[in-house]
C-alpha cells in the first residue's frame, strides 16, 4: 500500500484543538509575493506565493541541524506537536513539522521532505480534501478526520479548495 490512513481519536482531536488555538495566536508569515519568482522554493512549488491569505512556517529542525525561528520563539507549540504524535502515531519519527494555514496546494512532489510524511488537517473548515495521484488514479482523503502517511516525494499530491480556516500539518524527517 502506498499510503496509510489512521483515524483521529478523541484525545488526538483535543490536542489538535489546542494546537489550532496556539497557532491562531502567533504570527505565521505570509508567502504571498506579487512575483512568484521571488518566493521561497516550496511556496512557489505549492502555489502559496500566489495566494494572498496563505501562511507557512516550520517547527523543528531545518537544514538538517538548526532549530527553526518559530521553534525558538514558540517552543511550547513544538511540544504540543510532539504530544499529538505521541498520542496519535507514537512509532512515527519526525524532526520537522511544516505548517500551512489557508494554503490550497497545487499538484506537486516534495523535494525536501523525502520519505514518509504524516499529514493531518485542523481548523474550522469544510472541503479541503487532500488528493493523491497513484498509478494514474486520483484518491481523495479528508485529513480532518484521519491522518495520512505517504511519500510526497514519490506521490504527486494537492489540496482541494475549502471554506473557513484550514491548517495542514506535515510531519517529516
Amino acid at each position: 500500500m502506498s499510503y496509510i490512513r489512521t483515524k483521529l481519536s478523541p484525545e488526538d482531536k483535543t490536542i489538535l484543538q489546542e494546537i489550532y488555538e496556539e497557532l491562531e495566536d502567533i504570527n505565521i508569515p505570509t508567502t504571498y509575493k506579487s512575483n512568484e519568482k521571488n518566493g521561497a522554493h516550496h511556496a512557489v512549488k505549492t502555489g502559496a506565493v500566489s495566494q494572498k491569505y496563505a501562511r507557512q512556517t516550520v517547527f523543528g529542525i531545518i537544514r538538517g541541524k538548526t532549530k527553526s525561528k518559530h521553534t525558538k520563539k514558540y517552543p511550547w507549540i513544538l511540544e504540543l506537536l510532539k504530544e499529538f504524535m505521541d498520542s496519535h502515531h507514537p512509532d512515527f519519527k519526525f524532526t520537522s513539522v511544516y505548517v500551512n494555514r489557508n494554503v490550497v496546494c497545487k499538484k506537486h512532489l516534495d523535494s525536501k521532505n523525502t520519505g514518509e510524511s504524516l499529514l493531518v488537517g485542523l481548523g474550522s473548515y469544510t472541503g479541503g480534501q487532500t488528493t493523491l495521484y497513484i498509478d494514474g488514479k486520483t484518491k481523495k482523503f479528508h485529513i480532518k478526520s484521519q491522518s495520512l502517511i505517504f511519500n510526497g516525494s514519490e506521490i504527486s499530491h494537492k489540496s482541494e479548495k475549502f471554506k473557513g480556516i484550514r491548517y495542514s500539518l506535515v510531519f517529516f524527517k
